[in-house]
């Protein structure tokens, strides 16, 4: 199985998913130094520095692609908008999971209208959300104290260029 995970260094998905049996693992971030710690874990096939899709290869195909804490969470981060590159990166039939902190899903820049628009078109299926208590400390101007995360869940279901 092949999969790809960003933002590993800090939350260990690599080693997470190579623990479940994958074998084949990229990751990706835009820090080299988290890239260099991550070398040393021994386990990523590929690692690529960039932001988005823009430095990952348009040829590979995986059977999974999951994110921890790299999505929403401010406008220059990723957003809804790298959604059908990504499934575009994903096997038919593959996984997108992107857990993120709960509150970051209601920012005004996060723009559900193109997620909707890849659903309704068949290229990504909602699987499931689900609600996670003690995803990180709550920062002191927070509201939530319980440090909801949310881990969104769709699958791929088209893959072709330009289903949208």
């Amino acid at each position: 199985s092949s999969g790809i995970n960003a933002e590993w260094p800090l939350r260990p998905g690599g080693s997470r998913l190579h623990d479940r049996g994958f074998t084949d693992i990229d990751g990706s971030d835009c820090n080299a130094e988290l890239l260099k710690s991550a070398e040393k874990m021994g386990i990523f096939q590929n690692l690529y520095c960039g932001r988005g899709t823009d430095s990952l290869p348009k040829e590979r195909s995986y059977d999974l692609i999951c994110s921890s804490g790299v999505f929403f969470l401010s406008k220059s981060h990723p957003c809804t908008e790298v959604f059908e590159d990504l499934a575009k990166l994903i096997k038919h039939g593959g996984s997108l999971l992107i857990l993120t902190k709960k509150s970051y899903l209601e920012q005004d820049y996060v723009n559900w209208e193109l997620v909707r628009k890849l659903t309704d078109s068949g290229v990504l299926k909602k699987m499931d959300t689900t609600f996670v208590e003690g995803y990180r400390r709550a920062f002191e101007y927070e509201e939530d104290r319980l440090g909801m995360g949310a881990i969104l869940h769709y699958k791929v279901v088209e893959v072709e260029a330009g289903a949208v």
